[in-house]
């Protein structure tokens, strides 16, 4: 449209200049282009107006329409949005509610439960009111009674932890650690520790033999103990509890006195075993000698012995020089071991026998050894012995 402007006025332009320098007579085609030219400009006049006609309707019955449908799909939302929250609103108040309802039904049940209590407390305090009436009457009677009854007691309370004393050193009846060591010791019992077929367990038995006169020391307070308590309620009950914290405080003050240096045992089943197994030197050795002293009293030559070694008498009797030699071996080997574990032992064993005057600080005859780790006889020892059992020094031991 614009254009069309600019070429009328080109046109007016020329025209006006053609007039000025030459003026024209209008011809019967400008007339002509000149309508033209009018009716175009309405047409695109007209145009215009009907397209602002053909949005502005397109605006009011298609844009509009569809952004208010937004708008009110957005307050739709918002509103189920709010509906929701006041929904859970309400859930959560009818929950508390219920919980509401369900506390004041608990609440009332405890009540129920507390008045019935309360009810039964009251009769209690009653019964115990009169309970405690009686209890006096019965204490007034008590207490004359035993006023009366109070030198006869302490009398009877001085005999009876005299008697307990002596009972714990042993001037009337045994105490329990006596009879623990008699029952564990005997005279023959290492006899059956060192044995030739069970030379492999000799440490086991010898640690089963162990018996620390502090552990008697403690089973004899765990009795003390015991009986203190199952007499709590007789009137000797403060002495005997007297006694049993007197032994308590007697043991922990002599536990090291009461505690004997662990033997070596595998050292003792060692030494028996290498023993044993330097058996075959020294029978030969001995069965030499036992031919040499017959060589001796027979007047044997050198020929003479030659020729008895082929025939069968030597044979049976070294066979009998050999059994007599390996039985006379073993039983030095037995006794010696016998004896140096008993002397080994023998500290420990006097603590056992004075193990309650140990812990009362009793008086004792005889001076204690002291303890020793001893150590078990060498095979160099045994052979020794085995050597001079025809000189009676066997039991002059190691």
């Amino acid at each position: 449209m614009a254009a069309r402007n600019r070429y009328v006025r080109f046109l007016g332009k020329q025209r006006s200049n053609a007039n000025v320098t030459q003026p024209l007579k209008p011809t019967g085609s400008s007339t002509l282009l000149e309508k033209t030219l009018s009716y175009s400009g309405v047409i695109a006049n007209v145009s215009q107006v009907f397209m602002l006609v053909v949005v502005v309707f397109g605006y009011v019955y298609t844009v509009r329409p569809v952004f208010q449908k937004e708008l009110v799909s957005e307050d739709l939302a918002r509103l189920q949005i709010e509906q929701r929250k006041l929904q859970q609103q309400m859930d959560k108040q009818t929950e508390s509610l219920v919980a509401g309802e369900a506390r004041n039904k608990e609440l009332v049940d405890q009540r129920s439960a507390i008045e019935g209590q309360i009810a039964t407390l009251n009769q209690k305090v009653v019964d115990a009111e009169k309970s405690a009436r009686d209890a006096t009457r019965r204490a007034g009677k008590a207490v004359a009674e035993a006023k009366s009854a109070e030198s006869t007691l302490s009398m009877l309370q001085t005999q009876h932890y005299g008697l307990k004393l002596q009972s714990l050193l042993g001037d009337l009846a045994m105490p329990s650690s006596i009879v623990q060591i008699l029952n564990r010791s005997g005279s023959t019992y290492t006899l059956k520790v060192f044995e030739e077929d069970e030379a492999s367990s000799i440490a086991q038995k010898l640690k089963s033999l162990e018996l620390q006169p502090v552990d008697l020391a403690k089973t004899t307070l765990s009795q003390l103990q015991a009986e203190a308590t199952k007499q709590a309620r007789a009137p000797s009950a403060a002495l005997d509890a007297l006694l049993a914290r007197n032994y308590q405080e007697g043991l922990a003050k002599h536990t090291e006195d009461l505690t004997c240096p662990t033997p070596a045992y595998a050292d003792w089943q060692s030494a028996f075993q290498s023993a044993m197994q330097a058996s075959e030197g020294n029978i030969q050795n001995c069965v030499s000698e036992y031919w040499a002293e017959r060589t001796t009293q027979e007047r044997w030559t050198a020929s003479d012995v030659r020729s008895l070694q082929k025939s069968d008498f030597w044979k049976e009797q070294e066979g009998s020089y050999k059994a007599s030699c390996k039985v006379s071996y073993r039983y030095i080997v037995y006794t010696a071991f016998q004896h140096a574990w008993e002397k080994a032992d023998e500290p420990c064993d006097e603590r056992r026998m004075f193990v309650n005057h140990i812990v009362m600080g009793a008086p004792i005859e005889s001076k204690l050894k002291p303890m020793t780790v001893a150590t078990p006889p060498s095979t160099q020892d045994i052979a020794r012995l085995f050597q001079n059992r025809n000189n009676k020094q066997v039991e002059a031991g190691l």
